[in-house]
């Protein structure tokens, strides 16, 4: 019907005007400087053309953290760092550490090795596994989100909850359908990815690697380096979780969903902690930004 094709029209269009005023009228007042309290670290990867979307990512972190966490903020390796740095200055500086993607590859380098290294080279999911695993050789528990993430309620509570489970590695964010790098899958015998519940690495919570995590991640990093894909990085971290405790974060908390990439209004979201705005939906990230604030 007319109706429901204009109604589908607008859905895609408006949130275009909803990302001019956000971005050109309604930024968030200057964040207040207080040290990081959390037991955990905050990591993302960005580039430039990600940066709007990290600014309301950030700002739903300020909103409704309990507890401020330091954020590790990796940048690509087409990203001028002086550029993130004065974009980002409503932030408080001594929350958030710029890392450029440059210095990550330098890092792995250094400790030798070269497969991880040769992948993040060549594949910008590469360089988000090569960051997330810097960030997690520092010694504090991360918890990774991607920029098209918006935080809707506290999870201080529940990060903490799993932390201090002794046997807890670490959870992923559950999809509702896979999505993983099938060349990955077949070459390693990684068939039991595609039984759920399915795996998403846009929100991940990881307490640590174990000495067999890492050398499994070793070992699909090596068949990466030359095929990769958009979901390799995700196919590796999804192996490892079901290789460790198997464990997911509550969907109903942490939510993929797609059911209404053609609604014109915002609805409240009564035990959301995060939503993931994934491909068909990131138009509404705009809509919900604005709205829902």
């Amino acid at each position: 019907m007319l109706i429901n094709k204009i109604n589908n029209s607008l859905a895609f269009r408006l949130p275009g005007i909803y990302r001019y005023i956000l971005t050109r009228f309604k930024r968030e007042k200057q964040h207040k400087k207080s040290p990081p309290t959390a037991l955990f670290n905050v990591v993302m990867m960005c580039g430039e053309k990600q940066l709007d979307m990290l600014q309301v990512c950030l700002d739903s972190i300020y909103r409704h953290f309990s507890e401020l966490p330091h954020i590790l903020l990796f940048t690509d390796l087409n990203t001028d760092t002086s550029h993130f740095k004065k974009t980002l200055k409503r932030f408080p500086a001594n929350n958030i550490q710029i890392v450029c993607g440059h210095d990550c590859l330098s890092y792995h380098r250094a400790e030798g090795k070269k497969s991880l290294v040769s992948f993040a080279e060549k594949n910008p999911m590469g360089l988000k596994l090569a960051a997330v695993l810097q960030a997690i050789e520092s010694g504090k528990p991360v918890l990774y989100c991607d920029t098209d993430v918006i935080w809707y309620d506290d999870p201080c509570k529940i990060v903490k909850q799993y932390i201090n489970e002794q046997d807890f590695d670490l959870a992923m964010s559950e999809d509702f359908q896979p999505a993983y790098d099938r060349n990955l899958v077949n070459n390693a015998g990684l068939d039991k990815l595609y039984n759920s519940p399915y795996l998403c690495a846009g929100i991940m919570l990881i307490k640590c690697l174990s000495k067999r995590s890492s050398d499994t991640l070793g070992r699909l990093v090596n068949k990466v380096t030359e095929r990769s894909n958009h979901f390799s990085e995700q196919t590796i971290f999804a192996f490892l979780n079901r290789e460790s405790n198997n464990i997911t974060l509550d969907k109903e908390k942490f939510l993929i969903q797609t059911d209404d990439q053609y609604k014109l209004f915002a609805k409240a979201t009564p035990g959301v902690i995060a939503r993931h705005y994934i491909g068909p939906v990131r138009h509404l990230f705009w809509r919900d930004a604005l709205w829902l604030k």
